[in-house]
């Protein structure tokens, strides 16, 4: 592996590792080959070096691996501006921390937007399905795209605010909330741009039947049901479907995902009761995230718990519910330490995962919030990777996920306040 300054690549190269974790850029592949200098551009936007796969990169291009070998053969120390650097030992790990630096405040900002903007659209398309009006195809296929491009951009910061708790969560947060870690889901397994446009829609839609079904029902979220509410609160799948299936443009796969995320690997789910892959491919993604959301996040669920105590909950169904090998890839898209999670660390303090890089779940960047003794900071950036030591240990580590209300923090204000975004 030869690492490049990203002002020197060129079309041809083989791309096989980025200077930042690669959930924060707009590339589909953790590693690809340069075609186009459209790459190049973001490439050189997003990092300062990348790794260099010389042999599997274009062979034309080997006097010019040569040639840059004996140009940086003299090592040259350069810093990150927007990651935390390495310093001696005998520096407390404090004095290595960084205020919120501008790079997340700027993608935090725009992922706020992505998401106010889609809530609002989404609001409008299900407003309008609940009196019987057509669904304007060019509303939802901007809603949709508008979403599969801030995943693209801005997974990271788009997965915080899907995390973000909310006492108003409805159909449609919960439904935003699904597509968008559908979609992370889908960047992660490889799936192709075709693709996550049709899962987008897949995961967006697949509650619209919810708008058929009694408030009155809704308002229980599935606690307490009468057997008469229970079949009511079911047909769901059934409404969303038909809805979809009236509905110009929708792809067919979001159809079948509105009527069978509900079923389960073991056959013991509605409307049909299938198994195993005789549930399409997308409804067994969906329905894994859907589970996640809810018992994440919704106000409505009968019980709250962390999103590494969730992601243990859904490992422990797997082959039952759901699918195993979706329930493993789910895992390792999200990680250990999940986008969200608020950790406590080795020294006490206190703080939110706010990005994780494939391979390293164990060491995220994740923003200090409070010291040992509780107190507030001036929110501060620290990439985990970066306390590393020789021998393979951390001088700086994350020791437990904690309940934000233990340590009395409420995600949907605290980011959007801390970032200094307003309400």
């Amino acid at each position: 592996m030869i690492k490049f300054d990203t002002s020197d690549l060129e079309i041809g190269m083989y791309v096989s590792a980025l200077d930042r974790p690669w959930v924060g850029t707009p590339f589909l592949f953790q590693s690809f080959l340069i075609k186009s200098e459209k790459q190049i551009r973001q490439l050189q936007e997003h990092c300062r070096t990348v790794e260099i796969d010389e042999k599997k990169s274009d062979p034309s291009l080997a006097n010019k691996f040569f040639l840059y070998k004996c140009k940086t053969a003299i090592p040259k120390v350069e810093e990150d501006s927007r990651v935390i650097v390495a310093t001696p030992r005998h520096e407390s790990a404090h004095s290595l921390y960084k205020t919120t630096d501008k790079h997340f405040e700027e993608d935090l900002a725009i992922a706020r937007h992505v998401y106010k903007a889609t809530t609002s659209s989404l609001y409008t398309v299900l407003d309008g399905l609940r009196l019987n009006k057509e669904i304007n195809p060019v509303e939802l296929k901007t809603c949709v795209h508008g979403v599969v491009e801030g995943v693209m951009n801005n997974p990271s910061t788009l997965a915080l605010f899907s995390n973000l708790k909310s006492k108003q969560q409805d159909t449609v947060r919960h439904s935003l909330n699904v597509c968008i870690l559908s979609l992370l889901f889908g960047r992660h397994l490889g799936l192709n741009e075709q693709q996550l446009s049709d899962l987008g829609y897949a995961a967006l839609l697949h509650d619209v039947g919810e708008i058929k079904v009694s408030q009155a029902v809704l308002d229980k979220h599935s606690r307490g049901l009468t057997p008469e509410e229970k079949k009511e609160m079911e047909m769901h799948t059934q409404y969303g479907a038909e809805i979809l299936l009236n509905t110009l443009d929708i792809p067919s796969v979001a159809i079948e995902v509105a009527r069978s995320h509900h079923e389960r690997v073991n056959g013991k789910g509605y409307p049909k009761g299938l198994r195993d892959k005789e549930i399409n491919y997308f409804s067994r993604l969906v329905s894994i995230v859907d589970v996640y959301e809810i018992v994440t996040n919704h106000p409505g669920a009968t019980v709250h718990i962390s999103c590494s105590e969730a992601l243990k909950s859904i490992y422990m169904m797997r082959d039952s519910f759901f699918d195993r090998e979706l329930v493993e890839e789910f895992i390792k898209c999200l990680g250990v330490y999940p986008i969200g999670s608020v950790v406590e660390l080795n020294n006490g303090e206190i703080a939110i995962v706010i990005s994780t890089k494939p391979g390293k779940h164990l060491l995220p960047t994740i923003m200090v919030v409070k010291d040992n003794k509780g107190l507030l900071y001036q929110p501060q950036v620290v990439n985990l990777e970066h306390f590393k030591e020789t021998d393979g240990l951390s001088k700086l580590y994350i020791t437990k996920v904690v309940d934000p209300d233990s340590v009395g923090i409420d995600l949907s204000d605290y980011i959007i306040r801390e970032a200094g975004m307003g309400r």
